[in-house]
C-alpha cells in the first residue's frame, strides 16, 4: 500500500448512502478491540465511515480502499444519524467530531511469529491512530471527508478470509452511549459460540465489564454505584433498543461482587415490534419549514422513509390535504436524499450544467413527474435503500 504525498492523484469512493443508512452493516476485525475514548458522535460517525468502506469494498472488487481514499459522510446524513435537525447544531456536532476525533488511537492485537518457542506466535497488543487526515469542507461546509490510516484499515477492510464480526448499524445507531454500544458488540462477536441456543449465559468479571465498556477500574468500586450508575442504564438502553435481551446476577466471593453472570437472548421480533394494524398510511410531502405545522396537526414521521404521514382515518385527514404526495412521485425529503447522492449526480447529471441547476431541475422532477420516477424507479429504490417508489 503507497504513502500518500502530494503528488498522489486524489482518490474518492462513491457510494449509495441509502443502502448504508437503511440496510448498511459494518464489519470489523475480532482483533480490533475499540476506538479509546471517543465520544458518542465520534463513535457514529468513525463506524458509519468503516460501513462506507465496507459497502464500497462489496461493490467494487476490483477496487481497493487505502489511505489515500477519501469517504464523504454528508451533512445531512450525519445530521439524521445523530438525532441533529437544525443547521447550526449540526455544525457544531460536526466541528466537535473534527476537531477531537483526529487524535484518537484504536486498540487492537496483532500476532507476531516466534523463533525458537513451542508456540508459534505471540500475541501483541498494539494502539494505532485511527485517522490519516480529516478535512471538513471550507466555507460549504456539507461533507466531512476522512482517510483512514494504513495500520487500521486491514481491521475493516478485505476480510473475506479473515475473523471478523458484521454488526447491523441500526442497532448500534439506536443506542445513544458509547458504554452501551461497547457492551452490545462484545456480545454480538461472541453470539457464534451460541448460535444453536436460544440463550445461554456468559460470565465476567467486574475488571473486564469496565475494561470492555472503557470504565476505569478505579472508577464506581463500589458495587451499588457501578450498578445504578451504569450498567442498569446500559442493560436497559439494550433491551428497549436493539435484537438481544440482557438480564444479570452477580458473582459474589464472600459479600463482594466480583462478577457478573449474563443471560443472553434473543428476541422474538413479535415481542417488541408494534404490528401496525390496516389502515392505509398516507405519506405527505412536507417542505422543511412546514414541518412544524404537521407535527402539531398530529402527523407522525417515518424515518426509515424519510417522509411524515398520517392514517387514513386520522380525524385531521383533511386539514392535510394540501401537503399530500403527488402519487407515484417522492416526497420532498426522499428528493433531497437522491439528488445529494454521487451516485445519483454521476448516472443523471449533464456536461455544462451547473450542480445547483441540476438539483433543482431533478427535484422537481422527482416530486412532480411520476412517469420520469417510475422509469428510473428501481435505480432510485437502490440509491436510497429500500423500496419508496
Amino acid at each position: 500500500m503507497n504513502t500518500f504525498n502530494d503528488t498522489d492523484e486524489i482518490d474518492y469512493l462513491p457510494y449509495c448512502i441509502g443502502n448504508i443508512r437503511q440496510n448498511g452493516v459494518v464489519s470489523t476485525s475480532n482483533r480490533l478491540i475499540r476506538p479509546i475514548e471517543l465520544s458518542t458522535n465520534e463513535y457514529k460517525a468513525l463506524l458509519y465511515a468503516m460501513a462506507v468502506a465496507n459497502y464500497g469494498e462489496k461493490n467494487n472488487q476490483n477496487y481497493e480502499i487505502t489511505e489515500q481514499t477519501y469517504i464523504y459522510l454528508h451533512k445531512a446524513d450525519l445530521g439524521e444519524l445523530l438525532g441533529l435537525d437544525k443547521k447550526n447544531s449540526i455544525n457544531v456536532a460536526i466541528d466537535r467530531i473534527y476537531k477531537e476525533l483526529s487524535s484518537r488511537v484504536a486498540h487492537f492485537i496483532i500476532e507476531e511469529p516466534l523463533e525458537n518457542s513451542k508456540k508459534k506466535v505471540k500475541k501483541v497488543h498494539s494502539v494505532v491512530p485511527i485517522i490519516r487526515e480529516l478535512r471538513w469542507e471550507d466555507d460549504a461546509k456539507n461533507a466531512l471527508q476522512i482517510r483512514f490510516t494504513r495500520e487500521v484499515l486491514p481491521y475493516f477492510t478485505r476480510l473475506a478470509s479473515g475473523n471478523f464480526t458484521t454488526y447491523q448499524l441500526k442497532d448500534l445507531f439506536a443506542l445513544n452511549s458509547v458504554t452501551s454500544m461497547s457492551l452490545y458488540s462484545y456480545f454480538i462477536k461472541n453470539q457464534f459460540k451460541y448460535v444453536n441456543k436460544k440463550s445461554y449465559e456468559v460470565e465476567i468479571s467486574i475488571e473486564n465489564v469496565k475494561a470492555i465498556i472503557d470504565i476505569s477500574e478505579k472508577k464506581y468500586d463500589r458495587w451499588v454505584d457501578f450498578r445504578r450508575y451504569v450498567l442498569d442504564k446500559i442493560i436497559n438502553e439494550i433491551n428497549s433498543h436493539t435484537n438481544i435481551m440482557l438480564n444479570y446476577e452477580t458473582i459474589k466471593k464472600s459479600r463482594a461482587v466480583i462478577g457478573i453472570r449474563f443471560n443472553v437472548s434473543s428476541k422474538n421480533l413479535k415481542d417488541h415490534i408494534q404490528i401496525e394494524s390496516e389502515r392505509v398510511k398516507i405519506y405527505l410531502d412536507v417542505d422543511f419549514n412546514d414541518n412544524i405545522f404537521v407535527k402539531e396537526l398530529g402527523a407522525k414521521f417515518d424515518a426509515s422513509t424519510r417522509s411524515w404521514y398520517i392514517y387514513s382515518d386520522d380525524e385531521n385527514c383533511q386539514q392535510f390535504v394540501k401537503w399530500f404526495k403527488i402519487d407515484g412521485c417522492l416526497t420532498d425529503s426522499q428528493a433531497n436524499v437522491i439528488i445529494n447522492d454521487i451516485i445519483f449526480q454521476m448516472d443523471f447529471a449533464e456536461a455544462g450544467v451547473s450542480m445547483f441547476d441540476f438539483k433543482k431541475e431533478m427535484k422537481y422532477k422527482l416530486k412532480n413527474n411520476s412517469e420520469f420516477v417510475q422509469e428510473n424507479r428501481d435505480r432510485l429504490n437502490e440509491i436510497f435503500g429500500k423500496e419508496i417508489v
